[in-house]
């Protein structure tokens, strides 16, 4: 199940856990790669929209967030931004193209801190995601996993224990995004020369 000594616990429950969430994500994917308003979007969802959730993995001992995941059950606008310009290369794909609008969870941005990983935190994550995601109707699930040349992908060995498979991998993924926001990679700087490894359930 869970790491010992790691709860899971909804981003938004409080200003200061949806701060250290928004930060722990930040540090790393980049300063601008989530937006206030869009970790808002997750942390603090409403009835009227489909399924989204921003989670914290907590340090039992400390109450210090060490790691934090969005999730959201994909309409079929967010299903094609997610992929931003590579959608039809996607698409190509038989596994990407059977992924359907109110029926598929994508595991959106995770992050561990540095000192943490390695303690099943992410796995912790993971798990609680899914489920949250198959209580809100999702049959499927993917993931954009970041791989850069430094790193590796870091989360591909948590990602294929979950049942997870590689599908596509996308070169210089992120690139354009990072233009267009300004992030710096912590990976490899600006703009972003990162792949996106897609993975599927």
């Amino acid at each position: 199940m869970f790491s010992p000594g790691i709860s899971i616990a909804p981003a938004g429950d409080s200003p200061a856990r949806s701060a250290q969430a928004l930060a722990a994500l930040r540090a790393a994917l980049g300063h601008g790669f989530i937006s206030d308003e869009r970790f808002t979007w997750y942390a603090a969802p409403r009835e009227d929209r489909p399924f989204r959730a921003a989670l914290a993995a907590l340090d039992d001992a400390t109450g210090a967030v060490v790691g934090a995941l969005t999730v959201e059950v994909v309409t079929a606008e967010s299903l094609r931004d997610s992929f931003m310009d590579s959608y039809g290369r996607a698409l190509g794909q038989a596994a990407i193209a059977t992924l359907e609008p109110g029926r598929t969870g994508l595991i959106k941005s995770i992050a561990v801190a540095p000192a943490y990983r390695g303690r099943g935190v992410a796995r912790a994550l993971i798990q609680r995601g899914l489920g949250d995601l198959a209580a809100h109707g999702a049959e499927r699930y993917y993931a954009l996993a970041w791989e850069s040349e430094r790193d590796g992908c870091l989360l591909r060995g948590q990602l294929t224990a979950a049942g997870f498979r590689t599908a596509l991998r996308l070169e210089r993924f992120w690139r354009q995004d990072s233009v267009a926001h300004g992030y710096v990679c912590p990976a490899c700087g600006h703009p972003c020369v990162c792949a996106a490894r897609v993975m599927v359930r």
